[in-house]
């Protein structure tokens, strides 16, 4: 019995210490896939316009923010359109240019608002602080505001801090993508891009549209030659004489203030004080547009009369030097200073139906494949940090 006892004690302690059979290593299990749950289809919101105000100094600027088409809770790029000269509204409405009327009224800015939308961008325009109750938003209409408070209210300086504050607000709402903005200027507004850039260092690039290149000086020398050569091929030479002659004397006075020499007499109806502002960035935009490290879309028309295309030419000329951003400058065949076209090319023939009620097909051909480059290239960066 104790025999047999030890051997059974050893039988089960052999049988302990024998090497267990292999067991496979967990990383050999191939785990079956897990089915892929495809995420729910975010709802898309339609193309809107939005009623949309910000405040600057004592003023309160009225727009309007086109929304694109877009699914819920995405951000999309913006652009802020900047005014030309005078009271202009938020649609930008325009009759005609300097020596020829259209014999309609376009919106310039609401027309390129809802195009760019089309293209997948928000747009803001507003209101410019000329332009309200209190002149009926018209050269000639009756203003409230003192003589002695336009020289400061409307200097041409704060409608480039008024276009900074819209950037501003605007930046801020749900629906903007921050990394993706875009000043659009017009005319006057388009001179005043490269200050913006200059003061804004996240907008991304910049739209310049009929911009002079020199300053009011030199364009009103221009418009009182055309004005003279309109009007004459018209058969209304009195005319011709008489606005030309205004432009001329105007042109002087502007002189006089560049020399400082100016006594202060009112130039076309405005205080001196706000062509010595104009004048004085006017000068400053082509060294800052030379140094931006951003890019510049400049456009101009050859049907233009209120801006000569040599202007356009001057700008491509001074930006062929700039070696820190890829900028482009064009003059575009038979678009006018409304950024519509006109297709009979000789002027003294034109007739109603030549004159295009939109903007120019290759005008927004232009400025969305500039935006679309540089939205795409600011959204691979974002992408890429």
């Amino acid at each position: 019995m104790r025999l047999a006892s030890l051997l059974l004690v050893v039988s089960l302690l052999g049988a302990c210490g024998s090497t267990p059979p292999a067991v496979p290593r967990a990383s050999s299990f191939k785990a079956a896939p897990t089915p892929r749950v495809a995420e729910p289809a975010r709802p898309r919101l339609p193309k809107e316009e939005v009623t949309f105000a910000f405040d600057r100094g004592l003023w309160r600027l009225e727009g309007t923010l086109t929304l694109p088409t877009r699914e819920e809770g995405e951000r999309v790029p913006a652009v802020v359109i900047v005014h030309g000269s005078g009271p202009m509204s938020r649609d930008g409405v325009m009759r005609g240019q300097i020596g020829l009327g259209f014999g309609f009224e376009l919106a310039v800015y609401q027309r390129l608002a809802d195009a760019l939308a089309d293209r997948g961008y928000a747009v803001y325009r507003y209101d410019k602080r000329t332009c309200g109750a209190f002149n009926d938003c018209a050269d000639g209409g009756f203003t409230s505001v003192p003589y002695s408070l336009l020289e400061v209210e409307f200097a041409t300086t704060e409608y480039v801090l008024d276009a900074e504050a819209a950037l501003d607000a605007v930046a801020e709402r749900p629906e903007i993508d921050p990394d993706r903005l875009f000043f659009a200027g017009h005319s006057e507004g388009g001179e005043l891009v490269p200050v913006l850039l200059s003061d804004r260092p996240r907008v991304r690039a910049g739209v310049m549209l009929a911009p002079p290149f020199h300053t009011m000086t030199v364009l009103l020398e221009q418009q009182s030659e055309r004005v003279r050569w309109s009007f004459t091929m018209a058969g209304q030479p009195e005319r011709a004489e008489a606005e030309g002659r205004e432009l001329l004397a105007a042109a002087q006075a502007l002189r006089q203030i560049e020399r400082g020499t100016h006594l202060g007499a009112p130039i076309l109806g405005q205080p001196p004080g706000l062509w010595e502002s104009w004048i004085e960035l006017a000068r400053r935009a082509p060294e800052l547009a030379r140094k931006l490290d951003r890019p510049l879309l400049v456009l101009g028309g050859s049907y233009d009369y209120n801006v000569a295309p040599s202007e356009i030419e001057s700008w491509a000329k001074w930006l062929d030097g700039a070696s820190r951003a890829p900028h482009r400058v064009r003059v575009l065949d038979c678009v006018t200073h409304a950024l519509n076209c006109i297709t009979q090319p000789d002027a003294t023939r034109i007739k109603p139906d030549d004159i295009g009620r939109d903007i120019s097909p290759a005008v927004l051909a232009e400025v969305s494949q500039f935006l679309d480059a540089h939205a795409a290239r600011a959204k691979l960066t974002e992408a890429g940090r």
